[in-house]
This record gives C-alpha cells, structure tokens and sequence, in this order.
C-alpha cells in the first residue's frame, strides 16, 4: 500500500529535484568554466617561465661556457648562482599570482574594459617586481643578479601580460557571443531605474546577459513575470544567475524573499535608491558615536593636484618639441589656404570661471564670430554649446585639422601656464556660461582640459546633457588610473577622427 503523500510534501520534493538539477548544471558550468581558465592561466605563466629561462640563455650563460645550452640538469649542478635567480622567479611569479587573484582577475563575472586591465597589469606587475626585488635584497642575494635580466623580464612580462589579457578577453567574448556562457538575469522592480539600467546593460553583447525579465507589484507589461512573491519560482524555473534589485526601500518585504533564494547561489544585487546622486568619494567620519560619510568633492586635491600639474608640464614640454615640425606645416598650410593670421584668440572660462586666452590655429574665416547669429538656428548641439557640421565658416585646412583634434595643439601652451590641463572638461565661452543650471556649473570645478571622458566618449555626437555628466563623473571619480586611460583612448579616437566636426 503506498503511503499517503500531501501536496505541500509532493511541492517539496519538486522543488529539491529542481534545486538539485540546478545545482548540478551549475557545478557543470562551473567546471568547464575553471578548466579554460586553468589552460589559459598555464600557457600565460609557462610563457613567462621560457621568457626567463631564454634571457637567463642569453645573459648567464656565457658566463660559464663549460657549460651546455641544452643541458638543464647541468645548470643546477654547476651554476651556483641559479638557486639565487630561480627564489626570485618564484617570488615574482607568486606575488603576481596573489595580486592578480586579490583582483579578481581571472574572475568571468569582473567586467572591465581593456583599458582598466592594462592599467592594472603595469601597477600588479611593478608592484611584484618591487616587492621581490626588496625580499632577495634582504636575503642578500641581489648582488648575483643581472641587472639586464631582470629589466628585460620586468618589461616583457608587460607586454606579454597584456597580450594574455586580449586573448582572455577575445576568448570569453566569443563564448559569450555563441551562448557558451549565458547568464540569465532578473530584475525585480520595472520602474524607472530598473527599465533604464536593462537598457543599459542590454546593449552590449559581449557581457552574454539573457534578461529574463521584470517581477514588479505595481507594473504590468508583457515583459514583467510576475510580483516579488513570485521571486523564487521565477529563480528556479527560469534559472537566474543575477538578481538586481532597484527597489530597496521594499526591504521588509525582499528579506524573507532573498534569505529563501540563498541556496540557489545567485549572484543578488541591490542598486541604491541614491545611486544617481552618489559620487565614488567618501571620508568615512564618526561624529558623536554616529557613523557617518562625507562626500568629497573631488580627489583632485592635495598631492593629486600636484601629480597632475606634473605630468601636465612634462607631457606638455615633450609634446610641444616633438610636433614642432607639425605646427610649422600647419602653419603654412593655413597661411596658403586663407587670409588671416595662423593662430585664433578666444576668451574662454577657467576653473570657478576664471577668463583667460585659449590658443588654437585657425580653422574658420576671419569673420567667424560675426556670422555666428546669423547660423544660431542651425546648431546641431541642444544647450548652450554651439555644434554645426558643415558649418560654412570652416575652411578646407580647417575641416582637416578640425577632424584630427590638430588645432587644438597649440592649447599645450595654456596647459604649461597653468590655465588648463591634458585632460579635464572642455572650457567653455562666458556666453555658455551664463545659461549654465547649478547642476552644469560644477564642471567649472577643476581646469578645463585638452581632451576627456567627453572626447574618448563620442565627441561632438554627445548631446550637451551626456557632455556635461561626462565631464562631472571626471570630476567626482579622478584618479591616476582613469587619466592614463583617457590618454590611451585619446589617440585612436584622434587618429580616427571620430565624432569631431
């Protein structure tokens, strides 16, 4: 006789059976996951151990010519010294490993772009270098070494990093592309914040999201699933990876909710209900027992300040007499081309709307300004800023230097006389100004610059809105890092010519 079985018993064992399959192609995904990662983590390191075993070939060996090339077994019985290179090499290789995992480096769930992983290879692997170079120099064992060694190997490790990197990259995207490493994502809340950031995060094909849907208690479309009650079911039925949440304010009601999908190891995210009014600067206080945190400004302060203005003057100076030839041919190319002197004069704002005199060769006709009014009905620009492609005031030469960013070489002068920077929001005329809200006039915050996050982003094709946040995420989000990566970005989006009229 079979024994009587409930309903809520039968609900039960289906949800176990389906948490345990769950799990099971997890653990599957996982381990396939793990084992690219483990082949192409081996091939990156076994090349770094041959990079240093052919310039130990090169540089050691002919110290000792007794001794074979290809006989390895010989060096560690006759090379005393090899003990000394081999605790630098495993000191190195270690701490790069510690540091790179520390990272999340060889996470698939760690979005970066190229750019930000170049930046960090250079800081892990000088950072490695440094710190094994101090250990060995405290072992006493540095006055072996060859200092060619060691600079070639530091340098090519660079390199080498960063071409690993592209093919990890190149790797996963193509995985994603083919739905090898989809993930489904749910996101509870389709209200304002939660349809933009499904827009966003859509777009991009290389991230190999599935979105799977909406669960939402007020909204009803054919995109939203279900209420927040229905959370789990959706979780299992639809086999969701990431969870995001855009309406935290409903924390009594989530809670119960998220502590039952815990088991079903998806990754939850909550999305803060001030994340538009939320700058990545904060000093933590505490102010009569009560923890608190201060927004800063900016960073750029302090020593950063002084960091800056240093590159500012070295990177301008280097500039300045490598394009030298440049500028006289420009020079001549303007003066051939059209009536009017080589270089354009023009009253610009500065930081907190200090005037002063930005330098540029000229790309339109002498009477540019006059004919301004008559073209303001044809800016293709909404706001203050005035944007015309095809303007009819632009000369020949001018629309070539216009489109490579050329003309704004001669500004390198106001960055070394400290009116503006390399980098930094773009300064705009007093007239702009003006019409500016509160909210636009905080780019006035720090020194306008040559270039920034507004040129690498898209140049003229950027509304005057997307302009302004551009510039003001520069602002509340400096650092080293983020200017090194803009200069990079700076020269493909220059020499392509992209988005500038």
């Amino acid at each position: 006789m079979q024994p009587h079985v409930s309903a809520s018993q039968m609900r039960a064992t289906n949800e176990l059976n389906s948490l345990e399959q769950l799990a099971a192609n997890r653990t599957r995904s996982k381990l396939n996951l793990q084992a690219i990662q483990f082949a192409l983590g081996g091939i990156e390191y076994l090349t770094y151990l041959i990079t240093f075993a052919i310039l130990f070939v090169m540089r050691v060996l002919p110290d000792y010519p007794e001794i074979s090339t290809t006989s390895v077994t010989q060096w560690f019985n006759q090379i005393p010294i090899i003990s000394d290179y081999c605790i630098y090499l495993l000191l190195f290789l270690g701490l790069y490993l510690l540091l790179t995992y520390q990272k999340q480096f060889y996470s698939i769930r760690q979005e970066r772009s190229l750019t930000d992983e170049f930046i960090i290879i250079v800081k892990l692997i000088s950072l490695s270098f440094l710190i094994a170079i101090g250990i060995t120099f405290l072992m006493k064992n540095t006055m072996v070494y060859s200092r060619a060694v060691l600079l070639f190997f530091f340098s090519t490790t660079i390199f080498q990093a960063m071409a690993y990197r592209y093919i990890r990259k190149w790797t996963f995207y193509q995985l994603k592309k083919y739905g090898k490493l989809k993930q489904n994502v749910l996101i509870v809340g389709a209200g304002r914040v939660g349809m933009q950031f499904q827009k966003l995060f859509m777009k991009s094909e290389t991230h190999g999201y599935h979105f799977v849907g909406f669960l939402d208690d007020q909204k009803l479309n054919e995109r939203v699933m279900g209420t927040v009650d229905d959370l789990e079911k959706v979780v299992r039925e639809q086999h969701v990876d990431i969870l995001y949440i855009t309406i935290p304010s409903e924390r009594k009601k989530l809670d119960p909710l998220i502590q039952r999908i815990y088991k079903y190891q998806i990754d939850i995210r909550i999305i803060p209900e001030l994340y538009d009014r939320m700058t990545s600067v904060y000093e933590y206080r505490q102010d009569y027992d009560y923890p608190c945190l201060q927004i800063v400004k900016t960073p750029l302060r302090g020593l950063n300040l002084v960091i800056k203005r240093c590159m500012d003057i070295i990177i301008s100076l280097l500039g300045i007499m490598i394009l030298s030839p440049l500028w006289a041919l420009v020079a001549v190319a303007i003066k051939l081309s059209s009536s009017g002197p080589v270089f354009y004069n023009q009253k610009r704002l500065g930081k907190n709307g200090v005037p002063f005199v930005i330098y540029k060769f000229r790309s339109m006709v002498t009477d540019a300004d006059q004919k301004l009014e008559v073209l303001n009905d044809h800016n293709d620009m909404t706001g203050p800023a005035f944007k015309m492609k095809d303007d009819p005031r632009v000369t020949k030469v001018g629309a070539f230097i216009r489109k490579y960013s050329i003309d704004e070489f001669p500004q390198l002068l106001n960055v070394i006389k400290g009116e503006m920077s390399l980098i930094g929001p773009r300064p705009p005329l007093p007239d702009e100004v003006k019409q500016y809200s509160d909210h636009q006039w905080r780019r006035m915050d720090v020194r306008p610059g040559m270039t920034g996050l507004w040129q690498v982003s898209g140049r003229s094709d950027l509304t005057f809105d997307e302009w302004i946040n551009l510039d003001i995420q520069y602002i509340e989000r400096w650092s080293i890092a983020l200017e090194f990566k803009i200069l990079l970005k700076t020269i493909p989006v220059v020499v392509k010519g992209s988005g500038a009229y």
